[in-house]
């Protein structure tokens, strides 16, 4: 059952992505932080900027129910993206593909197949050259990464307690009507430091950028970019293993006895197995591109 209902929520998501056109997808304003943007009164005398808005899922699949990680990506395309180095990104584990619209269903059903679920739905709104994280997991404790350089030199660097996320950037392309320029990028952040920092009133330095898994790409209402591992590697050393390794419990569906109306009732039953191999993918939509 969760299964369908993840084809369903991933689905309907997409006729809504779909429908909005240029629009964003809440008609009632997009949210930060609990506050609506329609919420902030600006003076006659000063105009918002222009919004651009995205929705990042973040999901995990059993490493045992895909035959191996890039068949998420067939259809998709890779000629949009242009990356910082295209050879460092996939000798760090990264792959990424691009898709519209009109892949959206496909790309669920192939989601719901593997049995992926959704660990956490994200809603950005970007403003500036700053852009905005997305932070979705947590280093409990000091480790060393190691990553390859643009020149193929074997790197590494210690990360302590801290956060993992992507950073996302966009700018609208000023001749294009509702296209933007989006550039993607993984990132280490240490929000202690930069607390202690700012109280001291010295740099605020709490971050590494992983320029290696950097790339940019076009992007308008209803385009999204899927991002995983170029290949599975049980380890937890290197940068690709951080991104997109876990492991954990996992619920999976038992065969059912009666298809017909066990599926229907909703009563589908599912044994949890223990420290289960775990792929982490990430999907990134944009939503809505502001006039």
């Amino acid at each position: 059952m969760k299964r369908v209902f993840l084809y369903i929520f991933l689905a309907g998501t997409g006729l809504c992505i779909i429908g909005c056109g240029q629009k964003r997808v809440r008609s009632e304003g997009p949210a930060v932080e609990g506050i609506k943007i329609n919420d902030l009164k600006a003076s006659s005398a000063m105009t918002l900027p222009r919004q651009i808005t995205f929705q990042v899922f973040i999901f995990e699949a059993p490493v045992e129910s895909l035959a191996g990680p890039r068949e998420l990506f067939l259809g998709l395309i890779r000629s949009p993206l242009h990356f910082t180095d295209a050879r460092a990104f996939e000798a760090n584990g990264f792959f990424a593909g691009f898709g519209r619209s009109e892949m959206w269903n496909e790309i669920s059903a192939r989601l719901a197949r593997a049995g992926a679920k959704n660990k956490g739905t994200n809603r950005l709104i970007v403003f500036d050259d700053k852009g905005n994280d997305v932070i979705f997991t947590t280093l409990a404790s000091e480790q060393n990464v190691f990553y390859t350089t643009g020149d193929g030199k074997l790197a590494g660097t210690s990360l302590g307690n801290g956060q993992l996320g992507w950073r996302i950037k966009a700018e609208p392309i000023a001749k294009v009507r509702g296209a933007c320029e989006v550039k993607l990028c993984p990132v280490f952040k240490d929000p202690m430091r930069n607390t202690i920092a700012r109280m001291l009133g010295r740099r605020q330095d709490n971050e590494i950028v992983f320029d290696v898994g950097e790339f940019e790409l076009t992007m308008s209402s209803g385009d999204f970019v899927l991002i995983g591992p170029s290949e599975y590697r049980q380890t937890d050393i290197t940068l690709g293993s951080l991104f997109f390794t876990s492991r954990g419990d996992f619920a999976f569906p038992l065969p059912q006895q009666d298809d017909s109306s066990e599926e229907t009732r909703g009563t589908r039953t599912y044994k949890l197995q223990k420290d289960v191999e775990l792929i982490r993918l990430f999907l990134i939509a944009c939503t809505g591109v502001g006039d």
